[in-house]
């Protein structure tokens, strides 16, 4: 969007302004959308027994854009871009059957492009059909961010007993660690509730639980396993301190994605990266990725076979080692 002011045009007798998707009205889901797509002025023409209280009643972040208020039938601004004040996620909406549809569509939205093949074909499945229990519940992203890493730690305790129902418990709570961790990003796309505080605690709860997951498998599963999946572990958390500490130095803190490996192109964008060219390297990653690993440690652990989880786990942290020694070597870290 490049226009700086944005028109929202509602017929004076309309109701669907006031319509209600996922906890918050249809004109404020577009003003927000608006803003976030570089709007600096937002003019709503509608009755004004039409529009609801803008922002409405449950906690969110304040909106960031001045909005203006005219009467149907009022002049414009000129330099105005009018947006289809009725459509949600490519839904018109107008009664309630179409709202019911536009929000089912929005939750879909928040599927990427590049998602892994967990997400695509099992993950997304729960966690959108949880996250709509989250939003009745009022619960804001980085809250279900810490719920999700208490579940991760909570895994990591079971493994460590190392007993066949404890394994089971923890390949249970892994793969709900993984849920409620694509949970929070759906929640911050469609409550808008964005901060860099939530993407600090995401990938650095993520980076924690994985490597601590694998040693504790190591640990419950005992003799040689625990030495060398401490050892694993401890090598990809240091590659994941190397990743921080570069795109810090980036201007980026705690933007793992923005970190380019010695493999990728400078320009590439994360679905190019992940899925856009099928090639070997596409598929090496996507079984790299956290959202198909994860769901194989827990489903290893709930069929009772834990080395199967523990091995794999051991695999991707050497993979990591192996990608950091590339990146030192080729292009220094960074």
């Amino acid at each position: 969007m490049s226009a700086r002011t944005v028109l929202l045009d509602y017929p004076a007798d309309d109701t669907v302004a006031a319509m209600q998707l996922g906890g918050m009205s249809v004109v404020e889901r577009l003003v927000r959308e608006a803003a976030r797509a570089g709007a600096q002025r937002v003019v709503i023409r509608a009755a004004a027994d039409r529009l609801p209280t803008l922002p409405g009643p449950t906690a969110r972040p304040p909106l960031t854009v001045p909005i203006e208020r005219l009467d149907p039938g009022a002049i414009a601004p000129a330099e105005a871009e009018v947006v289809p004040a009725d459509v949600v996620a490519g839904v018109r909406i107008t009664d309630e059957a179409s709202r019911r549809r536009a929000w089912a569509a929005l939750l879909q939205s928040c599927r990427r492009p590049y998602d892994g093949l967990g997400d695509r074909y099992v993950g997304r499945a729960m966690s959108l059909r949880l996250t709509r229990v989250l939003l009745r519940l009022r619960a804001t992203p980085n809250q279900v961010t810490v719920a999700n890493i208490v579940v991760g730690l909570a895994a990591c305790v079971a493994a460590t007993v190392g007993t066949r129902a404890m394994f089971a418990l923890a390949g249970a709570l892994i793969v709900l660690q993984v849920v409620l961790d694509s949970c929070d990003g759906e929640l911050a796309r469609l409550r808008h509730m964005y901060s860099k505080l939530g993407m600090w605690l995401d990938n650095l709860g993520d980076d924690v639980v994985d490597n601590l997951f694998v040693a504790c498998l190591g640990i419950g599963l005992g003799g040689v396993w625990a030495p060398v999946a401490i050892a694993a572990a401890a090598g990809r958390g240091l590659v994941a301190l190397m990743i921080y500490v570069a795109v810090a130095r980036a201007g980026q803190p705690g933007d793992v994605m923005a970190f380019r490996w010695w493999f990728d192109k400078p320009d590439d964008t994360p679905t190019e990266r992940f899925v856009a060219r099928m090639t070997p390297l596409t598929l090496v990653r996507a079984v790299g990725r956290r959202d198909l690993y994860t769901l194989v440690w827990g489903a290893s652990c709930l069929a009772t076979v834990p080395a199967g989880a523990c091995g794999l786990g051991i695999a991707v942290c050497v993979a990591y080692v192996g990608m950091g020694l590339g990146q030192t070597v080729s292009k220094g870290w960074r």
